[in-house]
C-alpha cells in the first residue's frame, strides 16, 4: 500500500475521531455536510484540537466556512481548527484570508498491520475494565490541559471506542484509544504521565491495540504524531506520510 492510500485512510479516520468527540460531552454537537465533519465542543472553548474540522474538498469547505464560524461563535467557542493536507494550498490560502493561522503541523503516520511484528510486553499491566474518565485525566496531566480533556470526554462510552489504560503501582499511568473505521484503526488520545515516561508504557499499549485491531480485521492503522511521540511510532513501524496542518482561528 503506497503512502497516498495510507494518508487517505488516516484522513477518513480523522472524521471518525471528531464524530466521537461530538458525542462525548453534554453540550457538544456534530456538524456534517458535503464531506465536512466538525465537532463543536463548548466544554473546551479554548482548545482548538477538540473543536476540529475535517473536510474532503476545498470548495465545499469554502461554502460552509461562514456557517461553521457562526456555529462556533454561538456556542461560545473561541478557538477552532481546520485540518489541511500539506499539498492543499487552495484551502490554506482560503483559511488565511478568513483569519486562520497555521498553528501546528503534526506528522500523519500509517502502518500496514500485516507487517506489524511486535510481541506484547509481558510485564505491562493493562486494566481489564478501564474507566473512560481516565483517558481525559491522563491526557490533561500529560499535556498540561487542566481538566480540558476531562470535560471533553465526560460522556465517553465504553462501547464507543477501544480504550486501553496501563497501570503503574496500581494507578492509571498511560492510555490510548483505538477507533475502527473502514478497515483502518485510528490511534488517538495517547498519553503517559510525565513521571511514568521512558518505561515503554505507551508502546506496550499501542502494541496490544494494534494486535487487537488486526484480529478484528483492520488492515491498517493511522495517527497524527507530535514531535515527542513520533519516534515511539516509528519504532513500531509507522511510516511518516508528511505533515497534516492545523489552521486555527482564535478570537
Amino acid at each position: 500500500m503506497d503512502d497516498a492510500e495510507l494518508f487517505a485512510r488516516q484522513h477518513a479516520s480523522l472524521h471518525r475521531f471528531y464524530r466521537l468527540l461530538a458525542g462525548s460531552s453534554k453540550s457538544a454537537r456534530l456538524y456534517e455536510r458535503d464531506g465536512i465533519t466538525a465537532a463543536v465542543v463548548p466544554a473546551t472553548p479554548e482548545r482548538s484540537v477538540c473543536n476540529g474540522v475535517v473536510y474532503d474538498d476545498a470548495s465545499s469547505l469554502e461554502r460552509v466556512l461562514d456557517p461553521l464560524a457562526a456555529r462556533y461563535e454561538e456556542a461560545g467557542v473561541y478557538a477552532w481548527t481546520v485540518w489541511v493536507r500539506a499539498e492543499d494550498r487552495e484551502a490554506a490560502a482560503l483559511l488565511e484570508r478568513r483569519g486562520h493561522r497555521l498553528d501546528a503541523a503534526p506528522a500523519a503516520m500509517g502502518i500496514e498491520l500485516a507487517r506489524f511484528s511486535h510481541a506484547p510486553a509481558p510485564d505491562l499491566k493493562i486494566d481489564p475494565d478501564p474507566d473512560p474518565i481516565d483517558i481525559g485525566r491522563l491526557n490533561d496531566a500529560a499535556y498540561g490541559y487542566e481538566d480540558q480533556f476531562v470535560r471533553a470526554l465526560e460522556l465517553l462510552r465504553p462501547d464507543a471506542a477501544h480504550v486501553y489504560v496501563a497501570r503503574l503501582e496500581g494507578a492509571p499511568a498511560a492510555c490510548t484509544v483505538a477507533l475502527d473505521h473502514q478497515g483502518d484503526c485510528c490511534i488517538t488520545l495517547v498519553a503517559t504521565l510525565p513521571a511514568a515516561r521512558g518505561r515503554g508504557l505507551a508502546s506496550g499499549l499501542l502494541t496490544r491495540a494494534l494486535l487487537d485491531a488486526r484480529s478484528r480485521g483492520c488492515e491498517t492503522s493511522s495517527l497524527q504524531a507530535t514531535k515527542m511521540g513520533q519516534p515511539v511510532y516509528e519504532r513500531l513501524g509507522y511510516r511518516d506520510l508528511g505533515p497534516f496542518e492545523m489552521w486555527e482561528r482564535r478570537r
